[in-house]
């Protein structure tokens, strides 16, 4: 998950913040109040990256899963998107 913890980054460096949620063109971060558990949601995924390196998806379709791992290494890889 180490290109989830790259893309979070980009996100919270390259988008914009309202209400506590940064967003950056499709992807959507944010973090709880002490900072451990982060947190990205695009393409109808929502990524938990926990403690410990641990991590929870939630998603409805495995078309989402692979739309969301796409998006995600492009801008982990590329630090942005297109």
């Amino acid at each position: 998950m180490t290109s989830a913890l790259n893309a979070f980054n980009q996100v919270v460096k390259l988008g914009t913040k309202n209400d506590g949620i940064y967003r950056y063109q499709h992807i959507e971060a944010w973090h709880d109040f002490d900072g451990y558990t982060c947190y990205l949601k695009a393409c109808g995924v929502t990524l938990s990256l926990l403690f410990h390196g641990k991590y929870h998806i939630d998603y409805q379709q495995p078309q989402q899963l692979n739309d969301f791992m796409s998006l995600i290494d492009k801008l982990s890889v590329k630090g942005q998107l297109g």
